[in-house]
């Protein structure tokens, strides 16, 4: 038998659905979460299509509009083309023209008890918008986390369309420093302080029975703090991310979310 007979035939995987286009590796980012069900034909048509139909415009076109958040159901805002829309249900589109927006990268104060990897946050929670922060339904599609934090953990959480911070974040990730703020019970010996290798802490005094330590560590170690504090003999009751890079959480309440602005860099 021939050689090339034998050999197994390769089949290239298919890409993830909802994985960026770029490379998908999280590095300690919680995975994403599986994408809904299509909903059945007879529960309406994608408003995509409706636009489209409304306007006379290409199905990208209608895309545009409703990522400019021109686009209504209902009387209320529309937050993605994929949702579906029935006969009865009235849409409006404002007289504008459709325009790409630009890529964007959220910065996202996140409390305690939510997935930093949620999807929806940003458009479910909009009263949580920063002041100044623009609400375009563009701006929370395709959003990836590049830099999540566990569920019980609160501070600065990253969500990115921009393949240059993804690549920053994640890929370059030794480079970027992570500083956080532990909370631990009591107050920490000399010994266990030294132990938190490779992290390097310094005391920040809050009384109470407990002890703040600020915590700077490479972005490739930052999911690891629970475990240092674990093996130092530290009781860790509480995580909060103040950095990244360059770029602070100061100026974000709980909740609160804004963009990254074109000056920034991480």
């Amino acid at each position: 038998m021939d050689d090339d007979a034998k050999r197994p035939t390769r089949v290239r995987a298919a890409r993830p659905e909802g994985a960026p286009p770029w490379n998908p590796r999280r590095l300690g980012a919680a995975p994403a979460a599986p994408a809904p069900a299509p909903a059945p034909d007879d529960e309406g048509e994608r408003l995509a299509k409706r636009v489209a139909a409304l306007r006379g415009c290409s199905r990208r076109d209608a895309e545009m509009l409703i990522a400019q958040g021109a686009v209504r159901v209902d009387g209320q805002p529309a937050v993605a083309p994929q949702q579906r829309v029935g006969p009865q249900q009235h849409v409006e589109v404002d007289d504008v023209q459709p325009r790409a927006l630009p890529p964007a990268t959220l910065l996202w104060h996140k409390p305690p008890g939510i997935a930093a990897d949620a999807q929806a946050w940003a458009v479910d929670q909009r009263v949580y918008v920063h002041p100044q922060a623009p609400t375009a339904p563009g701006l929370f599609m395709q959003q990836h986390c590049a830099a999540g934090l566990g569920d019980a953990a609160s501070g600065l959480v990253v969500h990115t369309q921009v393949r240059g911070v993804w690549r920053r974040l994640v890929d370059e990730a030794t480079l970027v420093e992570h500083e956080f703020l532990a909370e631990v019970q009591g107050e920490p010996q000399p010994a266990q302080l030294a132990a938190l290798r490779p992290a390097a802490a310094s005391l920040a005094r809050q009384g109470g029975g407990t002890t703040g330590l600020r915590l700077v560590i490479a972005g490739t170690e930052a999911h690891r703090i629970a475990e240092l504090c674990d093996r130092a003999g530290l009781r860790l009751v509480g995580l909060r991310r103040l950095r990244i890079g360059r770029v602070p959480l100061a100026g974000l309440a709980p909740g609160q979310w804004r963009l990254l602005r074109a000056n920034e860099r991480f």
